[in-house]
């Protein structure tokens, strides 16, 4: 689309410039200065002026009526090259993240695209006409893998989108996970001309792995610290058409592509996946906006579902791709619950109790191997009875309660960080003990115990993925969180590539945890660690807590409809939405409970508020005026819509 000297025309542009009340299209005129060959329309990338600063803008809109007097419009200063960097269907979806999550458009299209590297445009002017992926002939279907599953409407939507969302769950087992699935689901997009997106929490190794093992040079791996040129490369080689699937982490989600068939999201729970920059999107709502908005089919994995996921599950707007529930169990390990209350009371402090103790001697004697879960430094601050460990709770919200800030073991005020409810220490419920002490861990000091105590052993400690383990037989390794995320290298000797034992030796200490979500994700963690043995021990002060009967059961989705209900009283997700407001001072307080739907809970000193609503879209709406009027008076508040941690 050129410009010539006997038609102005005009474009609209989104123009990076921070505050909200700026995030709006503005006009520029296209003079015949600019280059007549100029191909200009949406998704160029030019240069402007906007308050006598050179800025960088992106066209919205190219048009011949503007909606400003034409007289007062500035002329657009260049044309970055000739690349077409998105179109409408993508600022659509962008639009969407930014009233979604309560942030600006130009933000959005800040996380979606790479930065410019003008070599490499100027290697893409050599490359000639695209060249679309011809993939080679694609895997056998493993319908072996899918007979357990009713998942003919999602092998039907991978080749042919429809603009729906599924969940699937794998049953729990190493080899047998939901690695070849995806490959599956995945192949039959790109056999049938569309682009995938896989999208994982980290640069772990994972079920995206197979996918790239499976695809081959029709994938671009952009998981971990890739170049910019490189990035930028591939990023046109997407929008050519020349790139069948891409993989990558949270910033994938919004890359514009040629022509979007599937996306994946991997672990859709993680709170890795949650963005920290305006706007606070999170990548699950992205990925499903997306597929509606661009006619797509989306994907979401995660041994439990979030509270989110859930409540589209519910709403129907999620299906559930489930095996039955006899594979189910058959691949779910034994898993023992040992009461610490029926211990004598000289051993409820122990670290691991006596059975657990003797079990892993066992272990040890024959030359098996064992994982013991701990929890990671500082995961554990509720604090819990010292006679009987029973967790206190909030009165108000059913939470953990932590010390306050700066407060002893033995406080003179409890807080909770996911309500703010603030209280008096009160004896224990249960025993009448007014003795209390914070739930805490420490992985390292339980693996040089087990390291002395096994001296025969292999005693390793892991806190990270990429951290190697035990490299001889017996072996124990002291796992945390970061390492169970992906598959470890030291058992892929043993037989199924699975440990003999699996220890959960903090269960109380993660329940406990002063957040909203502690239960589903310490579930989540368990079940996900639990695919890596053939047998499950859990020591604990609560055996009949939700959360551990849904590990005994392997029902994860039986133990939502329980936690549910509970949340559905206190407004809480699913049933509710929360948003999370910071340096909110007490006039802009009462400004919100004045004109927005909802309860607003605090602030707290630290200007820290939670506001509950059951309707999300009324809530962002009536928000909306007063958060444009905070960003004219410079008041620095932050939104963050669906927040992974409330304290």
């Amino acid at each position: 689309m050129g410009v010539t000297a006997d038609r102005p025309r005009y474009v609209r542009v989104v123009v990076d410039v921070g505050p909200a009340h700026l995030d709006r299209p503005f006009d520029y005129a296209l003079t015949p200065d600019i280059d007549p060959a100029a191909d200009v329309g949406v998704g160029s990338r030019v240069k402007v002026s906007f308050n006598g600063r050179p800025r960088t803008a992106w066209v919205a809109e190219v048009t011949d009526t503007p909606s400003t007097d034409p007289d007062r419009i500035k002329p657009v200063e260049a044309v970055d090259g000739d690349v077409r960097w998105f179109d409408d269907d993508d600022l659509a979806v962008w639009r969407w993240v930014a009233d979604r999550y309560a942030g600006t458009l130009s933000g959005a299209i800040r996380h979606a695209l790479p930065p410019r590297i003008v070599r490499v445009e100027r290697e893409a002017a050599t490359w000639g006409p695209p060249a679309p992926p011809t993939p080679a002939d694609r895997p056998p279907c493993p319908s072996d893998r899918w007979r357990p599953f009713t998942a003919s409407p999602l092998l039907k939507a991978a080749s042919d989108p429809d603009g729906r969302a599924y969940h699937l769950r794998a049953p729990l087992h190493p080899t047998e996970g939901e690695g070849p699935l995806l490959v599956d689901l995945v192949t039959r997009c790109v056999a049938a001309g569309h682009q995938a997106l896989v999208v994982v929490p980290s640069p772990a190794p994972g079920p995206a792995d197979d996918v790239l093992a499976a695809v081959g040079p029709l994938a671009a791996d952009l998981r971990g610290d890739v170049a910019d040129a490189e990035r930028y490369r591939v990023f046109l080689r997407a929008r050519r058409g020349e790139i069948g699937v891409l993989v990558g982490e949270r910033g994938l989600v919004l890359t514009p592509v040629r022509d979007l068939g599937l996306v994946v999201v991997v672990d859709e729970a993680n709170p890795a996946f949650k963005e920290q920059r305006n706007p606070r999107h999170h990548v699950r709502e992205a990925a499903l906006g997306r597929a509606r908005i661009s006619g797509a089919t989306a994907v979401l994995t995660s041994s439990v579902l979030s509270a989110q996921a859930r409540r589209h599950l519910a709403g129907g707007h999620l299906i559930g791709v489930r095996a039955d529930r006899a594979t189910e169990r058959a691949h779910a390990p034994e898993v023992r619950v040992i009461d610490r209350r029926t211990l004598p009371v000289n051993a409820r402090r122990t670290r691991l109790v006596g059975p657990i103790a003797d079990a892993l001697a066992d272990v040890v004697a024959v030359g098996g191997t064992a994982i013991v879960l701990a929890a990671a430094k500082g995961s554990g601050t509720s604090l819990a009875c010292g006679r009987c460990r029973s967790r206190f709770e909030c009165p108000t919200c059913g939470g953990g309660i932590g010390p306050t800030a700066h407060s002893t073991a033995t406080p003179d005020a409890w807080r909770c960080a996911a309500c703010g409810w603030t209280g008096a220490p009160r004896p224990c419920p249960d025993c009448g003990s007014t003795d209390s002490f914070p739930l805490r861990a420490g992985a390292s000091r339980l693996a040089g115990e087990l390291a002395r105590t096994h001296p025969d052993a292999d005693v390793a400690h892991m806190e990270g993925f990429d951290q190697p383990g035990p490299t001889r037989r017996p072996a124990i390794a002291v796992m945390t969180r970061g390492s169970v995320v992906a598959r470890p290298d030291w058992l892929r000797s043993d037989p199924d590539g699975m440990a003999d034992l699996l220890v959960i030796a903090d269960p109380d200490v993660l329940v406990g945890r002063p957040v909203v979500d502690a239960t589903e994700d310490a579930l989540r963690l368990w079940l996900d660690a639990a695919r890596l043995a053939r047998r499950v021990l859990v020591q604990t002060a609560h055996p009949d807590h939700p959360g551990l009967q849904a590990l005994v059961r392997a029902d994860p989705d039986g133990f939502w409809d329980g936690e549910h209900e509970r949340r559905a009283v206190l407004g809480f997700p699913p049933a509710g939405s929360l948003l999370r407001l910071t340096s909110l001072a007490d006039d802009a307080a009462a400004a919100v409970r004045a004109a927005v739907p909802g309860t607003l809970l605090g602030p707290d000193p630290d200007g820290v508020a939670l506001l509950k609503t059951a309707d999300l879209h009324g809530t962002l709406t009536a928000l909306a005026p007063l958060r444009q009027a905070w960003a004219r008076d410079d008041r620095r508040i932050r939104v963050d819509v669906d927040p992974v941690r409330l304290a």
